[in-house]
């Protein structure tokens, strides 16, 4: 009876301590892709576009970590370039990878349109891969006006991309947001066009 009763009140305190370590990461998850959208405009400012991703698998590769020339490759799926724009490599739940066999899991995963990662972006320059977010029911986050030009996402505490991220996509990009539940827990953020425009022009780069 003693034993049975530890382990109840031995479950019952791991529940709400897994609660708190899942929600210690996924706060510090946000704060990282806030320095994220702030490196990837920094980068922009700088360079006049945003990086492309990097498809570099070997970490033995000096190239690794490091954006791809451009420009951008979108038939295979790219992880952020985090050591062009000095952020960390992966989530809170990430791991460094030693190997070119070893999974991504924990790395960030990162979307660019090609027209605002080719040539100097200018006050007219428009999206052309349509990059779409939606929320969970479906409806679109993302407008024609307000159209993400670049997306950064975590896969969560499960290591695995959820819901609309789970299906990359070179021609129809569509992308989900949202509150965690039961079968998503990926973390998202994005640049919309007309922020970066006002950010470029705020910056004297247009």
């Amino acid at each position: 009876m003693v034993l049975v009763i530890l382990t109840l009140l031995g479950s019952s305190l791991l529940m709400p301590l897994r609660t708190r370590i899942e929600a210690r990461d996924r706060l510090a998850t946000h704060a990282q892709l806030q320095d994220i959208r702030l490196a990837l405009t920094g980068f922009a400012i700088i360079h006049g576009r945003l990086p492309c991703p990097s498809t570099e698998a070997d970490p033995s590769s000096p190239h690794y970590g490091i954006e791809d020339t451009p420009p951008c490759r979108h038939a295979v799926e790219g992880r952020l370039p985090w050591r062009s724009l000095a952020v960390p490599a992966t989530d809170a739940w990430g791991h460094a990878r030693t190997r070119a066999t070893d999974g991504w899991a924990g790395h960030w995963h990162y979307r660019v349109d090609p027209a605002f990662a080719t040539g100097t972006i200018g006050a007219h320059t428009t999206p052309g891969a349509s990059l779409q977010i939606h929320a969970h029911d479906g409806s679109r986050i993302t407008t024609l006006d307000s159209q993400a030009v670049a997306l950064v996402y975590s896969t969560g505490p499960n290591r695995q991309p959820d819901g609309r991220n789970a299906h990359y996509s070179a021609s129809a990009p569509a992308y989900q947001a949202g509150e965690p539940g039961t079968d998503f827990d990926d973390q998202l953020v994005w640049i919309g066009r007309p922020l970066l425009i006002a950010q470029l022009a705020q910056a004297g780069r247009l």
